[in-house]
């Protein structure tokens, strides 16, 4: 496989190098990519509850177990002004 990286990228793991917390390029691009693959899982799991979320709601709509947007924003604003009173 053929890997070529640019000049930014080259100098950012050299300062990973010289700054003693990796040997090697391959250990810069080691945990690099492990951080990748975490962050991909963190994605893909959000995603995962996301569309859960959507699902429930969905039925609940279907349902007819639903809020009116009035009720919604009038419970918002009663919660911003007990959290926004003075002394708090």
């Amino acid at each position: 496989m053929d890997i070529s990286i640019n000049e930014r990228n080259l100098a950012h793991i050299k300062r990973k190098i010289d700054s003693g917390k990796y040997s090697s390029t391959d250990d810069v691009l080691d945990s690099a990519l492990s951080l990748l693959d975490e962050h991909d899982a963190e994605l893909e799991s959000e995603l995962v509850d996301l569309r859960e979320s959507v699902r429930r709601g969905t039925e609940q709509a279907d349902a007819g177990q639903v809020v009116s947007a009035g009720e919604v924003f009038q419970e918002l604003r009663q919660r911003n002004a007990s959290l926004t009173k003075p002394g708090r």
